[in-house]
């Protein structure tokens, strides 16, 4: 259930931080509101922590290797965005390029200071997880420098530099996104850092999304319900790298089902989304998100 909660938060979390990079264009206080909204959810994991121990050390090691820095890396970086927004010369495009380029050198820098255990983590290893993602685990080692006094109950030896790692290398996407966008007319909309930016690919059957083609079309949703068929399937092919050509005759399969539901995938989905309800309203206390709400509305 842990991870089902953080991941519900997780989404919460970016929601609210979108809104605030919308909302708060003044650095200082975008900054602020961040870091308000960060702390809050970082404070609903350790509460539910308290009341829900680990399992056993795999379960902790996950969470301090994964979890967290997913959550504590946005803390990080909107720290290091306020200072490299403030810090930005008011020259020429030339002057900016030559801050920002520093500014990358710094961020590559700071990976550099840690080989260790920045390949521990580019690698995705697992081998000493024990050791620096339990808490209460005294690591004596060069390989592990000094960080920041933590709270020991909701903190590891190594959850602190996983957040550090992912937080500089959201920072060189933005830094790599204004480089980019130097002496442009129109600024190229910016993607927060963070999110997983690959192109997406189906990796489901191929039935399945012919399955959903005919639901948006049949459906109307699209285009005001004007899109063609074709249309939506070309535009399904291009967008998932999926080849659905011979549609026509994959949807005469599922007419003839006969053992299983003609519509199994939409029932898969419908069901899906029924359980992440489910299990969300178990978890979360009655008012929830909208007394979140409304304490972003009066800033307290």
């Amino acid at each position: 259930m842990l991870k089902v909660y953080a991941k519900q938060q997780y989404v919460l979390m970016e929601d609210e931080l979108g809104q605030i990079a919308i909302n708060n264009p003044e650095p200082l206080k975008r900054m602020s509101a961040a870091l308000r909204c960060i702390r809050g959810y970082l404070d609903l994991l350790s509460n539910y922590l308290s009341k829900h121990p680990f399992a056993d050390w795999k379960e902790e090691s996950h969470f301090f290797k994964v979890t967290k820095p997913r959550f504590y890396c946005h803390y990080i970086f909107e720290v290091a965005l306020y200072n490299l927004i403030s810090g930005r010369p008011c020259g020429d495009n030339e002057q900016l390029r030559a801050y920002y380029l520093d500014e990358l050198r710094f961020a590559v820098r700071s990976f550099r200071e840690h080989p260790f255990l920045y390949e521990y983590y580019r690698l995705g290893a697992d081998e000493l997880d024990e050791l620096y993602f339990v808490r209460n685990v005294e690591v004596q080692s060069v390989l592990l420098p000094e960080v920041p006094e933590l709270d020991r109950s909701f903190s590891t030896s190594g959850d602190y530099l996983f957040a550090k790692f992912k937080a500089y290398e959201m920072l060189q996407e933005y830094i790599a996104h204004e480089l980019a966008n130097i002496g442009k007319p129109e600024r190229s909309p910016f993607i927060r850092p963070g999110r997983n930016n690959e192109p997406l690919k189906w990796t489901g059957e191929q039935v399945n999304a012919i399955e959903m083609g005919y639901g948006l079309w049949l459906s109307g949703q699209l285009n005001d319900g004007n899109a063609s068929l074709a249309d939506i399937m070309y535009w399904l092919s291009a967008s998932l790298d999926i080849d659905l050509s011979r549609h026509t005759r994959r949807f005469d399969e599922i007419k003839a089902r006969k053992l299983v539901s003609q519509t199994r995938f939409t029932d898969q989905v419908r069901d899906a989304i029924r359980n992440h309800i489910d299990e969300g309203n178990a978890l979360q206390p009655n008012g929830f998100r909208r007394a979140r709400r409304t304490d972003s509305k009066t800033g307290n």
